[in-house]
């Protein structure tokens, strides 16, 4: 069956409204605050083989993990799937989805007595049973440790609810009335999708159907090549570490461009480790999607052609593709996310490369989810019952900047939609569990900085308030290696977590710290991570940093230290002394490039390497000063000199400098051992030399 363009919109549009009821049925009807005012929950759809079509609700990294569960189905109950069945699954070593706390329920969708397609909703349950309440043990070595860890298994059997399993389940979690109301809440999103699926099929076949599913996927993907092929061949190359509060994981990304298509290779990962951020391939490729979908095809499903256009490697035994029995506890956070970061930032950098590419409006640096603050708590709640909740207000971190605009605040998006989980309001908060919060605000001080500066991250605490005493779970990120910024930005500040004793003063814990206690009256307090900036701090203008200072988000001395700016006047003569002293104080270029080329570079066409880097001919030239920096194919910032700055134990800066002016072209955060952790290489550079030679 051909469809025009106005019936594949139609068609479109329809499944997306089914999944829209699925997912608004869920909000109805499941119980949970995280659920219910949180936003953890989605419904997606897929065609009778298990391939995405659509999806809705808040966390669309679900919609590719639906995928994996689906396919689990298939391979635990082959043929033996009926009208009536609905599945359950939360194991992602054996057809589960993120972690094992987002359970899915499947339901396959009959008409004309054939399976044309399947409703598969998943949200965060408070707890599936293991070592730790709520079920995030950062302290646990394999995944037997975690939670109770199910297969796809029958919850219902040819409309017959299977007693047996619902019993399994519900007596190895600590909460089973509010588990069993949040798993029936998604029973109830699948019935509603399926029964709007199911009608369409009757009414239009179910060869027309899988037609329709066909044809969106096949034109999802055409798209989405087209405009891959708007960006530069090449190589780019980032890395991104995951932290065990003092140790550090490795992650590179090489991303190549070839014609229209774009390979994501995380080879060089380290390997799978014995703590809970061990992840799995179709849980990175199911993130990268999402957060790609920002900044490339916007206007595109995020459906099963969309994932087919890009391509994720993954090293079988590495974290990020772990093996059984590994703990996968946090599969979705921490390293997950310091993935898809990496990887956003080299698309970032293709991008910078690509004059043609339509995403250059939305340059920045990655978003910053790898820096959430999570927490979980259980004790005696305001019942006076057993409770347990988890807490994500430490999720509202800062953006990057943007190329063109200060980052977010509250949020660890610059563009797109909004964050993907939505933090309780506080007096919600205060309602259900024994707390009192002290504050929730905005942070103060330098974080970011740059010609835009990056989003600012929540400062929060609360006191234990109403319960004898509560035992926590910290699940945070980059507590010791802050967000990068882009073409010479400042990181951002990094995550901090502190225990209060109204006594003894604060305490500080690491990120990732299982089973501390407070006591009535103490507080628990965080200073979530911020942004990176763009650009270097020295081109703000004036009338921001005034603003800042105004606004009591940085100090007058601050502004005169970091930016160069005079409050008192609004003069910049301290910006020409900053310069000077880090050229001084900066390590020299790894090669210093012959300057007498001037003819070349005024014959050559400027083509863009990096911000404030482009290619005239076989050199690369800082746009500002004219400066020669490199000569194809080296690397284009081995003629900068480097000024390298700690951060922390073990984690520094590296400033590149424009050798003309002093100005930053770029700055790296790393380990102190890792040599240049970037890399921006156009196929037209690396070739340049032949070219030349020829």
């Amino acid at each position: 069956m051909q469809l025009d363009n106005i019936a594949v919109e139609v068609l479109r549009h329809q499944l997306e409204a089914f999944c829209g009821e699925g997912a608004a049925t869920i909000k109805r009807t499941a119980v949970s605050p995280l659920v219910v005012e949180g936003g953890d929950y989605s419904c997606t759809l897929l065609d009778a083989r298990g391939k995405l079509v659509t999806g809705g609700g808040h966390i669309a990294y679900h919609f590719y993990a639906a995928t994996n569960a689906i396919a689990g189905v298939f391979i635990e109950h082959g043929d033996n799937i009926s009208d009536g069945d609905v599945f359950l699954a939360n194991d992602p070593h054996r057809g589960g989805g993120l972690h094992a706390q987002d359970v899915f329920i499947m339901k396959p969708v009959f008409a004309q007595e054939r399976l044309v397609a399947w409703m598969a909703n998943s949200s965060h349950l408070v707890d599936v049973g293991g070592m730790a309440p709520g079920s995030f043990a950062p302290n646990a070595t394999d995944c037997f440790q975690e939670a109770i860890r199910l297969p796809a298994v029958k919850v219902t059997a040819g409309g017959v609810e299977q007693r047996d399993t619902w019993n399994i389940l519900l007596n190895n979690v600590r909460m089973p009335r509010l588990v069993e109301m949040d798993i029936r809440g998604l029973m109830a999103g699948v019935d509603v999708g399926a029964t709007k699926l199911r009608e369409l099929a009757e009414r239009i076949g179910a060869d027309a159907l899988q037609d329709g599913f066909d044809e969106l996927n096949r034109r999802t993907e055409e798209a989405l090549r087209r405009e891959i092929a708007r960006i530069e061949d090449g190589v780019y190359r980032s890395t991104s570490w995951t932290e065990w509060n003092d140790e550090k994981f490795r992650i590179p990304c090489t991303t190549t461009v070839d014609g229209d298509s774009i390979r994501f290779d995380f080879t060089g990962t380290a390997p799978q480790t014995p703590h809970f951020f061990n992840s799995k391939e179709y849980i990175i490729k199911g993130k990268i999607g999402v957060e790609l979908q920002r900044l490339i095809g916007q206007e595109l499903p995020l459906n099963q052609g969309y994932y087919d256009a890009v391509d994720v490697y993954c090293p079988v035994g590495s974290m990020l593709n772990c093996t059984h029995p590994a703990p996968v506890g946090a599969a979705h956070l921490a390293a997950s996310h310091d993935a898809s970061e990496a990887a956003l930032r080299t698309f970032h950098q293709a991008v910078a490369a690509s004059p043609d590419s339509p995403s250059r409006p939305y340059l920045s640096s990655s978003q910053t989810m790898s820096a959430n603050a999570v927490v979980t708590f259980s004790g005696r709640g305001l019942t006076g019952a057993t409770d347990s909740w988890i807490m994500i207000d430490g999720t509202a971190v800062g953006s990057p900047a943007g190329n063109d605009r200060d980052g977010t605040d509250f949020n660890f998006y610059l563009v797109g939609k909004q964050a993907a989980i939505q933090t309780n309001d506080v007096e919600v908060t205060e309602s259900w569990y024994p707390l009192r919060f002290e504050y929730r605000r905005r942070s103060q001080g330098v974080s970011g900085a740059g010609r835009y500066r990056g989003g600012r991250g929540v400062d929060f605490a609360f006191t234990v308030d109403g319960s004898p005493e509560l035992t926590g779970s910290s699940i945070g990120g980059h507590g010791l290696i802050p967000m990068p910024g882009s073409a010479g930005g400042v990181p951002g500040r990094p995550t901090s977590i502190e225990l209060i004793d109204p006594d003894a003063g604060a305490t500080p814990i690491g990120t990732l710290t299982q089973g501390f206690h407070l006591p009535e009256g103490h507080s628990y307090a965080i200073k979530a991570a911020g942004g990176g900036g763009w650009g270097d701090p020295l081109d703000r203008e004036v009338a921001a940093v005034l603003a800042d200072v105004e606004a009591g988000l940085i100090t007058a001395e601050q502004a005169s230290d970091v930016y160069g700016v005079d409050v008192s006047d609004g003069s910049t003569t301290r910006r020409a002394e900053l310069l000077k002293q880090r050229l001084a104080e900066a390590r020299p270029p790894v090669t210093t490039p012959d300057q007498r080329v001037a003819e070349e570079r005024a014959s050559s066409r400027a083509l863009p390497i990096a911000p404030g880097i482009e290619q005239r001919g076989r050199f690369a030239v800082s746009v500002r000063s004219g400066a020669i920096l490199a000569q194809a194919p080296t690397h284009w910032s081995d003629g900068c000199p480097v000024l390298v700055e700690s951060v922390n134990e073990g984690v520094e800066t590296r400033k590149y400098l424009d050798p003309g002016t002093g100005h930053i072209l770029h700055t790296e955060v790393a380990t102190t051992d890792e040599p240049r952790s970037f890399e921006s290489s156009p196929a037209r550079w690396l070739n340049s030399a032949d070219e030349q030679d020829n």
